[in-house]
Protein backbone atom coordinates (compact mmCIF):
# COMPACT_ATOMS: atom_id res chain seq x y z
CA UNK A 1 0.00 0.00 0.00
CA UNK A 2 1.25 3.59 -0.55
CA UNK A 3 -1.38 5.55 1.20
CA UNK A 4 -0.79 9.19 1.20
CA UNK A 5 -0.07 11.00 4.41
CA UNK A 6 -2.44 14.32 5.08
CA UNK A 7 -4.31 15.89 2.10
CA UNK A 8 -2.68 16.92 -0.95
CA UNK A 9 -5.33 18.36 -3.32
CA UNK A 10 -3.04 17.93 -6.05
CA UNK A 11 -2.49 14.51 -5.54
CA UNK A 12 -6.32 13.97 -5.07
CA UNK A 13 -6.80 15.44 -8.09
CA UNK A 14 -4.68 13.54 -10.51
CA UNK A 15 -5.86 10.38 -8.30
CA UNK A 16 -9.18 11.00 -9.06
CA UNK A 17 -8.51 11.92 -12.92
CA UNK A 18 -7.05 8.72 -13.26
CA UNK A 19 -9.56 6.73 -11.09
CA UNK A 20 -12.36 8.50 -13.89
CA UNK A 21 -10.84 7.58 -16.68
CA UNK A 22 -9.55 4.33 -15.36
CA UNK A 23 -12.37 2.57 -13.84
CA UNK A 24 -14.35 3.30 -17.21
CA UNK A 25 -12.81 2.87 -19.92
CA UNK A 26 -9.51 0.62 -18.21
CA UNK A 27 -5.98 0.70 -17.16
CA UNK A 28 -4.91 0.67 -20.47
CA UNK A 29 -6.82 3.29 -21.69
CA UNK A 30 -5.32 5.89 -19.77
CA UNK A 31 -1.61 6.62 -20.60
CA UNK A 32 0.68 9.15 -18.24
CA UNK A 33 1.25 11.69 -20.84
CA UNK A 34 -2.25 12.35 -22.41
CA UNK A 35 -3.14 12.18 -18.41
CA UNK A 36 -0.92 14.97 -17.29
CA UNK A 37 -2.08 16.88 -20.40
CA UNK A 38 -5.65 16.44 -19.24
CA UNK A 39 -4.81 18.18 -15.99
CA UNK A 40 -2.63 20.82 -17.14
CA UNK A 41 0.55 19.44 -15.62
CA UNK A 42 3.86 18.82 -16.69
CA UNK A 43 4.16 15.35 -16.74
CA UNK A 44 7.13 15.96 -13.99
CA UNK A 45 4.61 17.35 -11.56
CA UNK A 46 2.33 13.99 -12.19
CA UNK A 47 5.20 11.75 -11.19
CA UNK A 48 6.24 14.06 -8.56
CA UNK A 49 3.15 13.30 -7.03
CA UNK A 50 3.38 9.89 -8.24
CA UNK A 51 6.28 7.92 -9.37
CA UNK A 52 4.60 5.24 -11.76
CA UNK A 53 1.10 4.23 -13.18
CA UNK A 54 1.56 1.52 -10.49
CA UNK A 55 1.43 3.92 -7.79
CA UNK A 56 -1.78 5.31 -9.13
CA UNK A 57 -3.15 1.73 -9.76
CA UNK A 58 -2.02 0.83 -5.91
CA UNK A 59 -3.83 4.02 -4.40
CA UNK A 60 -7.03 3.93 -6.33
CA UNK A 61 -7.71 0.18 -5.13
CA UNK A 62 -6.81 1.34 -1.84
CA UNK A 63 -9.24 3.79 -1.78
CA UNK A 64 -12.17 1.73 -3.39
CA UNK A 65 -11.56 -0.72 -0.70
CA UNK A 66 -11.47 2.33 2.27
CA UNK A 67 -14.73 3.71 0.46
CA UNK A 68 -16.68 -0.06 0.23
CA UNK A 69 -15.65 -0.42 4.02
CA UNK A 70 -16.76 3.25 4.81
CA UNK A 71 -20.08 2.90 2.99
CA UNK A 72 -20.57 -0.47 4.50
CA UNK A 73 -20.41 1.53 8.13
CA UNK A 74 -22.50 4.37 7.78
CA UNK A 75 -25.63 2.72 9.43
CA UNK A 76 -26.34 4.71 12.56
CA UNK A 77 -27.81 8.26 10.82
CA UNK A 78 -30.10 5.75 8.30
CA UNK A 79 -33.54 5.79 9.84
CA UNK A 80 -34.47 2.97 7.42
CA UNK A 81 -31.73 0.18 8.75
CA UNK A 82 -33.46 -0.82 11.92
CA UNK A 83 -32.81 -3.97 12.17
CA UNK A 84 -29.96 -6.61 11.33
CA UNK A 85 -31.74 -7.75 8.25
CA UNK A 86 -31.52 -4.39 7.24
CA UNK A 87 -27.88 -4.21 7.75
CA UNK A 88 -27.63 -6.94 5.35
CA UNK A 89 -29.88 -5.34 2.66
CA UNK A 90 -27.38 -2.13 3.05
CA UNK A 91 -24.58 -4.31 2.80
CA UNK A 92 -25.41 -6.12 -0.65
CA UNK A 93 -26.61 -2.49 -2.32
CA UNK A 94 -23.30 -0.99 -1.40
CA UNK A 95 -21.45 -4.36 -2.75
CA UNK A 96 -23.30 -4.62 -5.56
CA UNK A 97 -23.09 -0.36 -6.62
CA UNK A 98 -19.33 -0.16 -5.61
CA UNK A 99 -18.36 -3.69 -7.84
CA UNK A 100 -20.59 -2.08 -10.98
CA UNK A 101 -18.62 1.15 -10.89
CA UNK A 102 -15.47 -0.85 -12.23
CA UNK A 103 -15.79 -1.52 -15.39
CA UNK A 104 -15.01 -5.28 -17.44
CA UNK A 105 -12.23 -3.78 -18.77
CA UNK A 106 -10.33 -2.17 -15.56
CA UNK A 107 -11.37 -5.87 -13.45
CA UNK A 108 -9.02 -7.40 -16.44
CA UNK A 109 -6.12 -5.13 -16.87
CA UNK A 110 -6.35 -5.20 -12.91
CA UNK A 111 -5.85 -8.64 -13.11
CA UNK A 112 -3.31 -9.48 -15.51
CA UNK A 113 -0.73 -6.00 -15.66
CA UNK A 114 -1.12 -5.06 -11.85
CA UNK A 115 -0.33 -8.11 -9.55
CA UNK A 116 0.31 -6.62 -6.14
CA UNK A 117 -2.67 -3.47 -6.95
CA UNK A 118 -4.85 -6.97 -8.09
CA UNK A 119 -4.00 -9.12 -4.35
CA UNK A 120 -4.90 -5.82 -2.46
CA UNK A 121 -8.14 -5.73 -4.60
CA UNK A 122 -9.16 -9.88 -3.74
CA UNK A 123 -8.00 -9.01 -0.19
CA UNK A 124 -10.18 -6.21 0.10
CA UNK A 125 -13.71 -8.11 -1.38
CA UNK A 126 -12.52 -11.26 1.14
CA UNK A 127 -12.78 -8.73 4.28
CA UNK A 128 -15.75 -7.43 2.83
CA UNK A 129 -17.24 -10.93 2.90
CA UNK A 130 -16.03 -11.62 6.12
CA UNK A 131 -18.07 -8.61 7.27
CA UNK A 132 -20.89 -9.87 5.43
CA UNK A 133 -20.85 -12.91 6.70
CA UNK A 134 -20.60 -11.68 10.70
CA UNK A 135 -23.90 -9.70 9.79
CA UNK A 136 -25.11 -12.82 8.53
CA UNK A 137 -24.46 -15.45 11.03
CA UNK A 138 -27.05 -14.64 13.85
CA UNK A 139 -29.80 -14.40 11.01
CA UNK A 140 -29.72 -17.83 9.55
CA UNK A 141 -31.93 -20.75 10.27
CA UNK A 142 -31.37 -22.26 12.95
CA UNK A 143 -31.44 -25.80 11.12
CA UNK A 144 -28.70 -24.94 8.89
CA UNK A 145 -25.33 -25.68 8.61
CA UNK A 146 -23.91 -21.72 9.19
CA UNK A 147 -20.63 -22.50 7.34
CA UNK A 148 -22.18 -23.86 4.56
CA UNK A 149 -25.05 -21.72 4.19
CA UNK A 150 -22.32 -18.56 4.17
CA UNK A 151 -20.03 -20.50 1.87
CA UNK A 152 -22.73 -21.65 -0.81
CA UNK A 153 -23.55 -16.87 -0.58
CA UNK A 154 -19.64 -16.94 -0.88
CA UNK A 155 -19.15 -19.15 -4.27
CA UNK A 156 -22.65 -17.48 -5.60
CA UNK A 157 -21.39 -13.76 -5.48
CA UNK A 158 -18.38 -15.00 -6.57
CA UNK A 159 -19.74 -16.12 -9.96
CA UNK A 160 -22.11 -13.64 -10.49
CA UNK A 161 -19.97 -10.74 -9.91
CA UNK A 162 -18.04 -12.14 -12.73
CA UNK A 163 -18.54 -9.33 -15.57
CA UNK A 164 -18.92 -11.91 -18.72
CA UNK A 165 -21.58 -14.11 -16.51
CA UNK A 166 -23.78 -10.99 -16.20
CA UNK A 167 -23.04 -10.07 -19.58
CA UNK A 168 -24.19 -13.39 -20.81
CA UNK A 169 -27.44 -13.63 -18.67
CA UNK A 170 -27.58 -9.80 -20.30
CA UNK A 171 -27.97 -8.02 -16.71
CA UNK A 172 -25.51 -5.48 -14.86
CA UNK A 173 -23.14 -7.11 -12.18
CA UNK A 174 -25.06 -4.75 -9.34
CA UNK A 175 -28.42 -6.67 -10.40
CA UNK A 176 -26.83 -9.90 -10.65
CA UNK A 177 -25.29 -9.41 -7.27
CA UNK A 178 -28.44 -8.16 -5.71
CA UNK A 179 -30.44 -10.72 -6.96
CA UNK A 180 -28.30 -13.70 -5.75
CA UNK A 181 -28.23 -12.21 -2.12
CA UNK A 182 -32.14 -12.25 -2.14
CA UNK A 183 -32.82 -15.59 -3.45
CA UNK A 184 -30.02 -16.73 -1.14
CA UNK A 185 -32.18 -14.79 1.75
CA UNK A 186 -35.16 -16.67 1.41
CA UNK A 187 -33.65 -19.63 1.51
CA UNK A 188 -31.46 -19.05 4.38
CA UNK A 189 -32.92 -16.66 6.54
CA UNK A 190 -35.02 -16.85 9.41
CA UNK A 191 -38.46 -15.52 8.46
CA UNK A 192 -37.32 -14.35 4.98
CA UNK A 193 -39.71 -16.45 2.46
CA UNK A 194 -40.23 -13.56 0.43
CA UNK A 195 -37.22 -10.64 0.88
CA UNK A 196 -37.88 -7.42 -0.18
CA UNK A 197 -35.72 -7.32 -3.07
CA UNK A 198 -32.80 -4.45 -2.52
CA UNK A 199 -32.38 -1.58 -4.70
CA UNK A 200 -30.30 -2.23 -8.01
CA UNK A 201 -28.12 -0.11 -10.01
CA UNK A 202 -28.87 -1.03 -13.52
CA UNK A 203 -26.13 -0.15 -16.16
CA UNK A 204 -25.93 -1.37 -19.94
CA UNK A 205 -23.19 -3.86 -21.21
CA UNK A 206 -20.88 -1.14 -21.23
CA UNK A 207 -21.23 -0.38 -17.41
CA UNK A 208 -22.69 2.68 -17.63
CA UNK A 209 -25.81 3.42 -15.00
CA UNK A 210 -28.86 3.19 -16.71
Amino acid sequence: MSAAIGFDPVRERILQAFSDKATRSGLRAVVMAELASELRMSATTLYKHFSSKEELVLNLVERWVLELAAAEAVTEDRPEIRTPLDRVRHWAEVWSASMSALSVAFIQDLERDYPAAWTLFTEGIEERKRVGAALLRPLLKPELHAEVALEMLSMALARVADPWVADRMGTSRSEAIQTAVSVWASGAIAGEGHPRPVRAVRRNRRGERG
